[in-house]
C-alpha cells in the first residue's frame, strides 16, 4: 500500500474565481476564504500530480483548518493567529452532548438507537435459543445420552410431599437346614473318601473311546506356482505444471485532510502466480505369479468308536439340606420372631443329625395424603421401620423409580447452664504459716465389674443339637 498528498482546490464566493487548496486568499479578488466555500477533489485524481515540496507537505500534513471566530475565515492550523483580522487561536470547546438539531447530533443519536436495537436483537436471540432449543430437541425424539435415573439425579427429586403413615406391616421369616445322611450315586470317581454304607449296582455306560482301525487315501487338488506372467496396466503420474498468472489490479482512494490537500491511499489486488500439477497417464508392464491346479493325495486316519462301561456305586453321606421356613407376620410396630415351639421340627432328629438357621426380615409401610395416591416404602432394617409409627408425619421425595424418606434433623442439645460465682474464702485471723501438710497417699481406682451384654435378638445362623 502506498500513500501520497495532492492539492485540492476551492471557489471564491465573490468572483468564482478557482483558487488552489494552498491559498488561504483569492488569488483574483484577494478574499478572505470563508466557511461557505468548501475544498473540492480534482475530477481525476489519478492524473493529480503529487504534492512534493517540502513547504506543502507540512501543510498539508499539519491537520485540519481552524476558523477565525470574529471573520469566519479559515486559517492554516500552522497559524498562530488570523491573518485576515489578527484575532487568536480560539481556545478548543468543551466535547459536551451532541445537540439532535445539528447533523453530528442526529448520526450520533441514530448511531445509539441502532446500536440498542443490534444488543436488544442479539439478548432476543440468545434467549430464544437458549430455553427453546432444548425444548424442540426433546420433542423431536432424539436420543437420550444418560440414564433416566442419573438424569433425575442431576435434575433433582421430580417430587417432595409429607405424607401421614397409614399402614405397616412386617414379616420375620426363619430358614432351617438339616445336615442328614443323603443318598447319592455314581461312579468310583464321583464318590467322596466318606462316603458310607458304598453299594455296588451293576456295570453302566461310562465312556466311548475311538480306536484307530487304518488309513484311507484321500485326493485334493493344490494351487502351485509356475513361473510369471507379463500384465499391462495404466498409471498416473506427474509430468510438469499448469501455472496461471492472476492480472495486478491497483485502486486508488483519496480522502480530505481539511486543509487544502487530500491523502490518497493505493491498494493493489492480484499479481501472484497460481500453479497446480500436471499428471498424464504412463503404460507399464509388470510380472505376476502363474499357478496351475496340481491333483496330490494324502492319507487321512481312521477310527471306530468303542464304549466302556464301569462299575454303578451307591452310598449315603452328610450333606446340608433345606428343611423348612418358618414365618412370624404382624401388622404393628411390635415384631417377634418365631418362637421354639414354632421352630422344633416336625420329624425328630436322628442320631448325628442337627440343624442351623438363618433369620431375615422384610418390612413395608403405607404413607398417603388426601391428594395423591398412597406410596409403598420398605425399610431396610428394624431399626428404621421402627421410626414410622401410624400417624406420624415423614418428608417423602421421588427421584427416578426409588423412594426416599428424610430422616428427621436430631433436637438440638439444650444449652449447659451456666456456672455458679465463686465465693472468696475469708483471711486467716492470724498471719503465721500453716505448718506444711503431707499429701495424703494416692488410692489405686477400685476395679469396676463390666456388665454382663444382653443375648441377641437374631443371630444370623445358630446350630441346634440332636436332643
Amino acid at each position: 500500500m502506498s500513500e501520497r498528498q495532492i492539492e485540492m482546490f476551492w471557489r471564491c464566493s465573490s468572483c468564482d474565481h478557482r483558487n488552489l487548496g494552498r491559498h488561504m486568499v483569492c488569488q483574483h479578488c484577494k478574499s478572505a476564504k470563508d466557511g461557505s466555500e468548501r475544498y473540492e477533489m480534482p475530477e481525476d485524481t489519478a492524473s493529480a500530480a503529487t504534492v512534493t515540496d517540502e513547504a506543502l507537505l507540512r501543510m498539508a500534513l499539519a491537520g485540519p483548518n481552524w476558523r477565525c471566530a470574529y471573520c469566519d475565515s479559515d486559517q492554516r492550523a500552522l497559524d498562530g493567529s488570523c491573518r485576515n483580522c489578527g484575532a487568536s487561536v480560539p481556545p478548543l470547546p468543551d466535547p459536551g452532548p451532541a445537540s439532535a438539531d445539528s447533523p453530528e447530533g442526529a448520526e450520533s443519536l441514530w448511531g445509539k438507537l441502532k446500536r440498542r436495537r443490534g444488543c436488544t436483537a442479539l439478548v432476543l436471540l440468545v434467549v430464544f435459543f437458549g430455553c427453546c432449543c432444548p425444548c424442540l430437541m426433546n420433542s423431536s425424539g432424539s436420543k437420550t445420552t444418560e440414564p433416566t435415573e442419573q438424569a433425575a439425579a442431576r435434575n433433582g427429586p421430580e417430587w417432595s410431599r409429607k405424607l401421614t403413615v397409614r399402614e405397616v406391616s412386617w414379616a420375620h421369616t426363619v430358614t432351617v437346614d438339616r445336615y442328614q445322611l443323603v443318598d447319592e450315586e455314581g461312579f468310583a470317581e464321583d464318590r467322596p473318601a466318606k462316603a458310607l454304607q458304598v453299594q455296588s449296582r451293576g456295570k453302566r455306560h461310562h465312556h466311548d473311546e475311538q480306536v484307530l482301525v487304518g488309513h484311507e487315501t484321500v485326493y485334493f487338488t493344490e494351487s502351485v506356482q509356475r513361473g510369471y506372467d507379463s500384465e499391462s496396466y495404466t498409471e498416473r503420474e506427474a509430468c510438469g505444471e499448469d501455472c496461471q498468472t492472476t492480472p495486478e489490479k491497483c485502486k486508488e482512494t483519496c480522502t480530505s485532510n481539511r486543509n487544502g490537500f487530500a491523502t490518497c491511499k493505493t491498494t493493489c489486488t492480484g499479481g501472484g502466480r497460481s500453479c497446480t500439477t500436471r499428471y498424464c497417464s504412463v503404460r507399464k508392464t509388470r510380472k505376476v505369479p502363474r499357478y496351475v491346479d496340481e491333483r496330490r493325495s494324502r492319507q487321512e486316519p481312521r477310527y471306530r468308536t468303542e464304549a466302556h462301561s464301569a462299575t454303578w456305586f451307591g452310598w449315603k453321606e452328610w450333606q446340608w439340606k433345606f428343611d423348612r421356613k418358618v414365618n412370624a407376620t404382624g401388622a404393628t410396630l411390635e415384631t417377634r420372631w418365631p418362637t421354639e415351639a414354632e421352630l422344633r421340627p416336625v420329624k425328630p432328629l436322628a442320631k448325628g443329625e442337627r440343624e442351623r438357621s438363618e433369620r431375615g426380615g422384610t418390612y413395608r409401610v403405607v404413607l398417603k395424603d388426601d391428594a395423591h395416591p398412597p406410596v409403598d416404602y420398605a425399610p431396610a432394617t428394624l431399626e428404621e421401620f421402627q421410626r414410622f409409627s401410624p400417624g406420624s408425619v415423614h418428608v417423602v421425595e421421588k427421584t427416578g423409580d426409588t423412594i426416599t424418606v428424610i430422616a428427621p434433623k436430631p433436637p438440638e442439645p439444650a444449652p449447659a447452664p451456666a456456672p455458679a460465682p465463686a465465693q472468696v474464702a475469708p483471711a486467716p485471723a492470724t498471719t503465721s504459716p500453716a505448718p506444711a501438710q503431707t499429701p495424703a497417699p494416692a488410692q489405686a481406682p477400685m476395679p469396676v465389674k463390666a456388665p454382663v451384654p444382653a443375648k441377641a435378638q437374631a443371630p444370623a445362623r445358630s446350630a441346634v443339637p440332636a436332643k
